[in-house]
Formats: C-alpha cells, structure tokens, sequence
C-alpha cells in the first residue's frame, strides 16, 4: 500500500511540475542560448551534473535558472522538492531564500533615499531612539556584563554595510544564545519590538571598526517602516513585488501554495530527510529549529530584512534582473541607475575589508567581487552576488550581462554549500560568446 501511495504521489507530482512550466514558460522571456553567446550542449550539463548529485543521495533537488541579456536559457528542476515523501521538484517551488532577503531589504531602503527621506551618514538613532543607550562588548570574546561606552552612534550606511557593530547572533555561543532567548527572531515579534531587544544588547565591536554580518538589514526594513509609514510587508508588496510581478514572493505561504513549498532537508545518519518534527533536527542555531523552520505556513509579525521571506527561482530573477538593468523591469522602475551603481560598489574601508572573504567586499545589500582570482575564480570582477542559509544563491554578472539563481534546502549538508560553485563553473563553461 505504502508503495502504491509513493508512486501516486510521485504522478501527481510529475503532472503538477508540466503544468508548472507550462505556466511559468508563459510569463517568462525565453531565449534560445545561441542566440545570447551560450553553448546550449554545454549549458546541459547544469542539468546532469546536479542529477547525478541527487541520484547519489548527496542533495535532494535543486532549481537553477540562467539568463543572459535579458533572456532566460535555463530554468530547470532537479530532483525532489521533497525526497522523504518522492515529491518532485517543479520550477515553480516556493523557497525559504534567507539572508537573500538581504539584498531586497537594502533596495528598498534605498528607494527612500532617492526620495531624500534621510542620509547615509545620519546616526540611525535620529529614527530609532531605542538605541540611544548601546553599549560595546569590551571584546568579542567578553562577557555580557564586561561592557565599554559607545564611541561614536551607528550610521545608516553602517547598518546596510554590515559595520555597525551588530551581529547576526545564528550561532551557538553565550552571546547568540542570550539574544536568541531574548526572542529577537521570536515569530510573534515584530521588528519594532525586535528594536527594543536589540537596544538591549552590547554590540560586539565599535561602529565602524570592522565588517561583522548582521541584522542590519533588519534595522534597514524597521528604517523603511518608520520613513514610509507602512509596514515592512506593506511597502516590499506595493513598492518592489507588484511592479516587478514577484507574485510568489512573501512573508507567509498561503494555503493554495503549501503544496509547493518545499522542507529544509538534512542528513541523519547519512540519508537526506526533511528538518520538521517528524525527522528531528541537527541541531545548533536558531536556524534549525522546527518553530523557525515551519514559521513561514502562517501568519506571523516577524517579517524580517535579514532573512524571512519566501520566493521561487524565476521570481528572484526579475528582482535581479531588474537590478542589472539599472532598477527597471518591463517598463517599471523600482530605483535610478545611479543608485543601484551606489549599493553594486564595495562600501568597505581595507580595515574593514579585512574580515571579508579575500578578494571580496560589500556594498548596501550586495556582496561585492573585487578581485576574482584571489576569490577563487566564483564570479567575475564587478559581480554581485548573495546566498541564503538553506544553500539559496544568486549572482549578477553586469559585464557578461548575466543572472543566474539557483535554489534549494538544505541545511548542516556540506555537499549542497558547494552547488553555487559547480554552478558558477557550469554557466562560465557555457558562455562562448
């Protein structure tokens, strides 16, 4: 009986995934990869290549997606969106992207800052009194209590850069345990609330001192709340998703959408299965655990700029496409070219830059590739990129004029953390032209 209902499921799931790209080939600029300067024979091996990862246990799926001046040549689903239970991947799968919520949170912090709501040099106090009393770990190794005075107030554009001072507190030592508990993540909590807890605890290193990832994008999408006079779900709705026609893209998977939403997988005992009640967890941050995990099937206040938001791979497309384009997509502009210029390029002090991968920077919302060689050879000079903790990543390439994301779920399974960089030598093997 058992195998009669997977092999359902498993057709249920095929049908489900035609009509899924039936669907989306509607709506999406397809292109032939000659026509764009791609080798489509070498293209395919995208599509092995991540197969053969899945048929040997090592991922359960993943959705990649290639465009090149502005046509979409690749747009694939591999694998199962759900290995457990046989379901299929479809290229319509809805994902937890994480910190890929990053890069949307800046942009729309820096929509404001066209509209002269405010300065990248202004204090971020001048907004959010709560932090008027932060205070300074004496060291990132001290205590709690071991604390010194503020030297100076966390900027605006320390916030988007990641130098304020804050940490992201996703780890498991006394420090990320303390915030945690406090309940800075808590899905009841909003981010105005999430302000008062933060205000509450030293930041790990003087403002300025040093790049430190961080909630900064949280602080960013509480500014934007404050400067607008929306909600952050609000203003991400009516400023970036409508117009660029992200319509899978939210804070909360609708019932009418569950069935496409696709579990974080880990390995237990050497076999990938899904991170929920049922299969347990590995453990560690409050990344792993089943409330953060299953928060997202309902409604909740928390809806992050650090991470929170759930998207597909073609919706994630236009939100970068349109950032290759200089903030337009079909006609709708969302930022000026200059300021998308402003947030590609590394905003980072060599101080600063020290405690960044070597070879790379940052600028307001995007990690930024300054040298490829000393990177490693990942993305060229001049790209932008991000990832998201469940193995999510994206990167624009402004000289090759190219975008490529690729998602899937994976959490504590080393093997899925080296798909962005079979992916990279994939695509760059392709460009021909």
């Amino acid at each position: 009986m058992k195998t009669l209902l997977r092999r359902w499921h498993q057709l249920l799931g095929v049908v489900a995934l035609f009509v899924a790209m039936a669907t989306n080939a509607g709506d999406l600029p397809l292109g032939n990869p000659a026509d764009v300067g791609i080798d489509a024979e070498r293209l395919a091996r995208i599509t092995s290549h991540f197969q053969s990862r899945v048929d040997a246990g090592e991922i359960a799926g993943i959705v990649t997606l290639v465009a090149r001046r502005g046509k979409i040549v690749h747009h694939e689903a591999i694998g199962y969106q759900d290995v457990a239970r046989s379901v299929p991947m479809r290229t319509d799968t809805m994902f937890r992207i994480y910190s890929m919520t990053k890069p949307i949170a800046s942009t729309a912090l820096m929509m404001l800052r066209e509209e002269a709501r405010f300065r990248l040099t202004d204090p971020v106090v001048k907004y959010i009194p709560e932090f008027e009393a932060l205070q300074v770990l004496r060291s990132p190794d001290s205590t709690l209590d071991d604390i010194v005075p503020l030297e100076r107030q966390p900027t605006v554009q320390d916030v988007m850069r990641h130098t304020a001072g804050f940490s992201h507190f996703l780890g498991t030592t006394e420090y990320d345990r303390h915030a945690v508990d406090m309940g800075i993540f808590r899905p009841e909590n909003s981010l105005k609330k999430m302000m008062t807890l933060l205000a509450g605890i030293p930041l790990i290193h003087q403002p300025g001192e040093h790049y430190r990832y961080s909630v900064g994008p949280d602080i960013a999408l509480r500014l934007v709340e404050i400067l607008s006079d929306l909600s952050a779900e609000e203003f991400l709705q009516q400023r970036i998703f409508q117009p660029l026609g992200m319509v899978d893209t939210g804070y909360v998977v609708q019932r009418k959408d569950v069935q496409r939403f696709a579990p974080v997988h880990w390995s237990r005992e050497g076999k990938l299965v899904p991170l929920d009640d049922e299969y347990g967890t590995p453990g560690g941050g409050v990344l792993n655990q089943t409330w953060s995990i299953n928060m997202y099937e309902g409604e909740h206040a928390f809806k992050g700029g650090s991470f929170g938001l759930v998207s597909t791979a073609a919706d994630y497309w236009r939100f970068a496409q349109a950032m290759l384009n200089g903030g337009e997509l079909d006609g709708k502009r969302i930022l000026g070219p200059r300021t998308v210029a402003i947030m590609s390029r590394d905003s980072l002090s060599d101080k600063q830059r020290a405690t960044r991968i070597a070879g790379s920077g940052f600028g307001l919302g995007f990690g930024t590739i300054n040298d490829e060689g000393v990177f490693g050879g990942l993305y060229q000079d001049g790209s932008i990129y991000w990832s998201g903790a469940a193995a999510t990543s994206f990167w624009i390439d402004p000289a090759e004029e190219l975008v490529v994301v690729a998602m899937t779920q994976h959490r504590a399974v080393p093997l899925a953390l080296e798909a962005r960089w079979e992916l990279a030598a994939l695509v760059h093997a392709s460009l021909v032209d």
